[in-house]
């Protein structure tokens, strides 16, 4: 009796918001990224997706050339959800590494929005001389959320990571969106509401 109880209340349980949810790489193209370094991946509970890159690095002094100092990726996913629902990015956790020798700095700058809707989110981050270790920033989204088509639309995602150095013969310095832990490189976290 309790067991046929216990499946009766499972039964009466909404779905997760994020049931039927999908997520696919369509293109990858900058300086930074090749499309054989970057993935993509729903969170198990459909409440994120991360963005992952190994090979994203920008560099600044002795034996770098000018180009390694500002390096771009643009991805584009699809995000599909069932028709009767539609998503929205609440905020962004961008990850990496850098080591900035004195007198240099780096910063990141970071946009997306959806394909062929409104203006992008966008945002800049800058880093001082002396860090040598991982770095996180977040990014809430804006307010109120602005959310997708119903049954999901492509995200154009926009990043820039730039290395300066104070001279060319300076130690070099680099900043990565990449980790040496192997840590994603962007979360970006999902809600959902009903259409």
């Amino acid at each position: 009796m309790l067991h046929q109880f216990m499946i009766m209340v499972l039964a009466a349980l909404p779905a997760p918001a994020g049931d039927g949810v999908t997520i696919e790489k369509v293109k990858v193209n900058g300086t930074g990224c090749r499309p054989d370094t970057v993935a993509v991946a729903l969170s198990a509970d459909r409440t994120a997706f991360t963005v992952i890159y190994s090979d994203y690095l920008a560099q600044a002094g002795a034996g770098g050339k000018t180009k390694d100092q500002r390096r771009t990726c643009g991805i584009t996913v699809r995000l599909g959800v069932p028709q009767t629902m539609a998503y929205a990015i609440t905020a962004v956790d961008h990850r990496g590494f850098a080591h900035l020798e004195a007198g240099a700095s780096a910063s990141l700058s970071a946009r997306y929005h959806f394909t062929g809707a409104g203006a992008p989110a966008s945002t800049v981050h800058t880093f001082a001389a002396g860090l040598d270790d991982s770095w996180q920033v977040t990014e809430p989204a804006g307010s109120p959320a602005m959310f997708s088509p119903c049954g999901g639309s492509k995200v154009d995602i926009d990043t820039e990571l730039r290395a300066q150095a104070d001279r060319a013969d300076a130690a070099t310095s680099y900043i990565a969106m990449d980790s040496t832990d192997g840590a994603v490189g962007g979360t970006y976290r999902l809600t959902y509401r009903a259409c």
